[in-house]
Formats: C-alpha cells, sequence, structure tokens
C-alpha cells in the first residue's frame, strides 16, 4: 500500500522493529545493571567474579548491536516526515553507539589490568588503583552516553508526534522523559554529588521505554492521518 510514494508496508514495518529493539534493549539493560554488573566493579573481588564481568560485556556489546539497529529502523520510520531532522537524530543516537562501545573497551580494561598483572611492573595496590580509575572514566562516559541517547531519542519522538504516528500521552511522556534524561546528567557533569539522585530520573525512563517498545511492537504507528 502506497501514499504520495510512501509504501505505508514499509513504515509499519519498521516502527515494529524501533519496538522490538526498545523493549529488548531495555530489559537487556535492567538484567544487566541490576542483576549481572550489580556488586562487581571493585578491583579487589574482579577476579573471583570474572565469568559474571566477561557476561555483563556480552550484553553490552549485543545491547549497542541492538541501538545501532534501533537508530537505522527509527530514521527509517521518520525520514519521509521530515528527513533533515531525521539524519540528525540518526547522528546522535549512533554516536551513541559509538560511545557505548568506546565505554565497553573502558569497561573491560580493568579486568585486562588484573589478569595479566605480571607483565606490569606495578605493586598489587597500584594495579588495584589503575583498575579503578578506568571505572570512574566508564562512569563518566555513562553519562556522555545518556546525554547523547536523550538528545537523539528527543528528535525522533518530537518527528514521531509532529506525524501523529503516536498518541499524543505517549509522546508527551517521552518527551519529558529524555528532557529529564538529558537535563539530569548535563548536571551530574557539573555537580557530580547528584550521582545518587539519578536513579529518580532513570526509573520514569526505564517505564517509557518498556510502554513505548511495546506499543510500537503490538500496535505499530497510526497512518491514518
Amino acid at each position: 500500500m502506497e501514499m504520495k510514494g510512501i509504501d505505508l508496508k514499509k513504515i509499519q514495518q519498521q516502527a515494529k522493529i524501533v519496538g522490538f529493539t526498545y523493549l529488548t534493549t531495555t530489559l537487556i539493560g535492567f538484567v544487566n545493571i541490576f542483576f549481572v554488573k550489580a556488586g562487581i566493579h571493585k578491583p579487589e573481588i574482579l577476579l573471583a567474579s570474572e565469568f559474571q564481568f566477561r557476561m555483563s560485556i556480552l550484553l553490552d556489546i549485543t545491547m549497542y548491536a541492538l541501538v545501532m539497529w534501533m537508530a537505522v529502523a527509527l530514521y527509517l520510520l521518520t525520514k519521509s516526515i521530515n528527513k533533515n531532522r531525521s539524519i540528525l537524530g540518526l547522528v546522535f543516537r549512533s554516536a551513541e553507539v559509538v560511545m557505548g562501545f568506546v565505554m565497553v573497551l573502558l569497561y573491560a580494561t580493568p579486568l585486562i589490568i588484573l589478569k595479566r598483572a605480571e607483565n606490569y611492573q606495578f605493586t598489587n595496590d597500584t594495579l588495584h588503583s589503575l583498575a579503578s580509575v578506568f571505572f570512574d572514566v566508564y562512569g563518566m562516559g555513562s553519562n556522555l552516553h545518556l546525554i547523547l541517547m536523550s538528545i537523539g531519542a528527543f528528535i525522533f519522538i518530537k518527528l514521531l508526534q509532529s506525524a501523529s504516528y503516536v498518541p499524543k500521552w505517549l509522546s508527551y511522556w517521552g518527551l519529558f522523559t529524555y528532557a529529564t534524561v538529558f537535563t539530569g546528567f548535563t548536571l551530574q557533569i557539573v555537580f557530580p554529588e547528584i550521582s545518587n539522585q539519578l536513579m529518580v530520573v532513570m526509573a520514569p525512563g526505564a517505564l517509557f521505554e518498556l510502554v513505548f517498545g511495546l506499543w510500537l511492537l503490538v500496535k505499530g504507528v497510526n497512518l491514518k492521518k
């Protein structure tokens, strides 16, 4: 089915892909943060939790690969609405993926340092301190990653809203979610002491992404308008 040169069937297909990747990446992130990564970011216990640590790396790689698929699907879904803004959203979400893979490398570095300790001319305490530095840099990378994510996601949600592809209540929830994430993690760069309060920002965002992903996967987008 086509309308003004737009294949509506392909649009719905991309909407389903966006829904699937949103839902899957959110669930992977939830499991990884709260069950796999929880409690293992300490150099003194890292080697004892090596398998768990490597599983968390694998989950991160899988998640960022799915985010790249999501970004392309979002572009294909929204390019008929406004191609220039859709490209801009794709650029930010692609930058999010690149930053994500850089973070995976930073995250894996402490394990490499500790596994090959005999190859380095450092004391055991120095190696642990060095590993801790990489975990701290990884934490800063997480802030930058979420800022890039929120900008790209905001652009795409705004495009979906302008075409009435999703209900107003869902689009406004999404815009509020990503504006809040952007504000919260930008402020953390200036005021790092607020990091413990940012879970308040992340919880509604994760719930939105679950609902949004499920909505697109089940219902697709509204093309009647």
